[in-house]
C-alpha cells in the first residue's frame, strides 16, 4: 500500500467506500436520510471537495483504492483565532478490517500538508457506528467535540408532565427570545464548557427567522413569562451532511433557565415540537451538541441516536 495525492479517476471507488460505511450507519439509525447513500451524489460531493484541496489516497499494490481523505481549510475555527483542517464524515473512508493501518498512513501524510498550510487544529467527523475508526483517531491524539444525533419524528415514548405552559412562539415573542438567547450564549462560556464567547440573536433577527415556514421556536412559560425555548431550523443546516434532507428538521438552539431545570420543560418542548412537525410530514429530527456540555449531553442522549462524532486535535507544535 502506498500514499499518493488523490487522483480523480478513483472517485467512483472512493464514493463506494463511503456509501458502504454509511449503509451500516443507516442500519443502526433508520431515520437517517438516504440522500448520500447514492454513489453518484457522494462522488459529486467528493469531486467538489478535491477541487478545493489536493487530498490523499491509499492504493494497494494491485491498484485498488484502500482509502482516501480530503479536507477543508477553515479560518477562525469555532469562533476562535485558530485555523483548522477539517475532514467531513463523507470526506474519508477506508477498507473495513484494515482501517487502523490505512488511516494512520493517510493522516501521517495529510498532517504534513496541514502543518504547511498553517493549521493549528486538526478535525474530523466519523460515523458513530465505526468504533474501529474512533479507536484509530483516539490513539492519534483526537478527542470528542460534537455529537450529531437523530430520532424519528414521533412523540416521546413516555408522557411528559410539567407545570409550565408550552406553545409555539410568535413574532410578538421576539424580544423575549432575544433575552433568553443572550442567557443561552453566556452559558457556553462558563465552566466546564469554556467555548469561545458568542452573541445571541437580536429581536430583529428572530423576526425573519420565525417568518420562514419551516422554522419555529417553542417556548416554556411560567405564567406569561418565557423561561426556556427550543429552536427548530428547516433551511440552513450547519451540521453533518448525512442528516440533511427535505424531511429533516434540525434543533439549533435549546435553553432553560437554571431555576426551572428539573421541571421537564425541555422534554415538554421537544414532545410538542415533534408532534407539530410530524403533522407536517417531516420524518426525522436532528440535533448536534458539544459532548462537554453536561446538561445537553445528558438530555439529548436520552432521546436521540448518535450518527456522527466530530473529533479534534490541537498539536503542540503547529503551525
Amino acid at each position: 500500500m502506498k500514499i499518493y495525492p488523490f487522483d480523480p479517476k478513483y472517485l467512483p471507488q472512493a464514493a463506494e467506500l463511503f456509501v458502504q460505511n454509511l449503509a451500516v450507519q443507516r442500519g443502526a439509525a433508520p431515520s437517517l436520510s438516504d440522500r448520500l447513500e447514492h454513489p453518484h451524489r457522494a462522488a459529486t460531493k467528493l469531486a467538489q471537495l478535491f477541487q478545493r484541496s489536493p487530498g490523499v489516497m491509499a492504493v494497494e499494490d494491485d491498484g485498488r483504492l484502500a482509502g482516501y481523505m480530503g479536507w477543508f481549510i477553515v479560518d477562525h475555527f469555532r469562533g476562535t483565532h485558530r485555523r483548522a483542517a477539517y475532514v467531513p464524515e463523507w470526506g474519508h473512508a477506508a477498507l473495513a478490517g484494515r482501517r487502523p493501518d490505512i488511516y494512520r498512513a493517510l493522516y501521517r501524510t495529510a498532517a504534513e500538508q496541514w502543518r504547511a498550510a498553517g493549521c493549528d487544529v486538526h478535525a474530523i467527523t466519523l460515523l458513530a457506528h465505526d468504533q474501529a475508526a474512533q479507536q484509530v483517531w483516539f490513539w492519534n491524539g483526537f478527542g470528542l467535540l460534537v455529537v450529531d444525533a437523530v430520532r424519528p419524528m414521533q412523540p416521546l415514548a413516555t408522557p411528559v408532565h410539567t407545570d409550565l405552559a408550552v406553545r409555539a412562539a410568535t413574532l410578538d415573542d421576539a424580544a423575549h427570545l432575544a433575552a433568553l438567547d443572550a442567557e443561552h450564549c453566556q452559558h457556553y462560556a462558563r465552566s466546564p464548557i469554556f467555548m469561545a464567547p458568542r452573541a445571541g440573536d437580536s429581536a430583529d433577527q428572530f423576526v425573519p427567522f420565525l417568518s420562514r415556514p419551516k422554522n419555529s421556536v417553542w417556548l416554556a412559560l411560567d405564567g406569561e413569562q418565557p423561561v426556556g425555548f427550543l429552536r427548530f431550523e428547516g433551511y440552513d443546516f450547519d451540521c453533518a451532511a448525512i442528516v440533511q434532507s427535505d424531511q429533516t428538521i434540525r434543533i439549533n438552539g435549546a435553553f432553560v433557565r437554571p431555576a426551572y431545570r428539573g421541571r421537564r420543560a425541555a422534554a415538554a418542548l421537544l414532545d410538542a415540537a415533534l408532534r407539530h412537525y410530524a403533522g407536517r410530514g417531516f420524518t426525522c429530527c436532528a440535533v448536534d451538541f458539544e459532548s462537554f456540555n453536561p446538561e445537553a449531553a445528558v438530555f439529548w442522549m436520552r432521546y436521540f441516536e448518535p450518527v456522527a462524532f466530530s473529533l479534534t486535535r490541537v498539536p503542540e507544535t503547529c503551525p
